[in-house]
């Protein structure tokens, strides 16, 4: 056990030099807020839509709805309490940290950048821990953007421990998921699954 505690100096001679990558791209910047009426329109284009609303009339009817909590990187207001992110990348350049206060995001890389170090893991989590005041139904709406935006990323998002299925988009993405929650604290949770994205988000209405 002691020699694997031990640290002996080496002496290490580099003899090749890395050149310099081209100039880093900024991160694409996007609104971090959405309107309760552009929630709604995903709402209903979302499969299955048509199956809720007729069960839980009053998610298809706007004057119900009351914002109770918001997420994002810089800004939590209403009921939610905490933000835990697990795993996001900063890449200098691109998307350190000081940029993604700035611009209001998190980043959660997958494939490339192995030059520089990343080990390529999909292993990104958001969780958004909030207090619903009332049970009753609820919506939580997570803003996403894919990277870059014409690829492919699919998360899995829960609520509690239980999940809406794997999630797929390319783009700025309002995604809605509607619920029933008791009175009390729950978590929405947004596990990476495949591409880069960008967690832009999470708005909590209840209808």
């Amino acid at each position: 056990m002691a020699a694997e505690r031990d640290f002996r100096l080496r002496l290490i001679n580099a003899r090749k030099a890395f050149k310099a990558d081209r100039a880093r791209e900024r991160a694409p910047r996007a609104k971090t807020e959405t309107t309760p009426r552009a929630v709604l329109r995903a709402l209903k284009a979302t499969p299955g839509a048509d199956e809720i609303l007729e069960r839980v009339p009053e998610f298809g009817d706007l004057e119900l709805w009351q914002q109770i909590a918001f997420f994002s990187v810089c800004l939590k207001s209403g009921s939610a309490r905490f933000l835990d992110i697990w795993d996001a990348d900063h890449f200098d350049g691109f998307t350190d940290m000081q940029r993604c206060l700035n611009d209001c995001h998190a980043w959660f890389s997958a494939d490339g950048f192995s030059t520089w170090g990343s080990n390529q893991t999909k292993t990104g989590r958001v969780n958004c821990y909030f207090r619903a005041p009332l049970t009753g139904n609820y919506i939580c709406n997570a803003r996403l953007q894919s990277y870059p935006l014409s690829a492919t990323s699919v998360v899995e998002c829960l609520i509690d421990n239980s999940s809406f299925g794997p999630l797929s988009w390319n783009g700025t993405i309002d995604q809605p998921h509607p619920c029933t929650l008791s009175a009390g604290f729950h978590h929405f949770r947004i596990r990476q699954v495949s591409g880069a994205f960008f967690f832009l988000s999470l708005t909590v209405y209840r209808t």
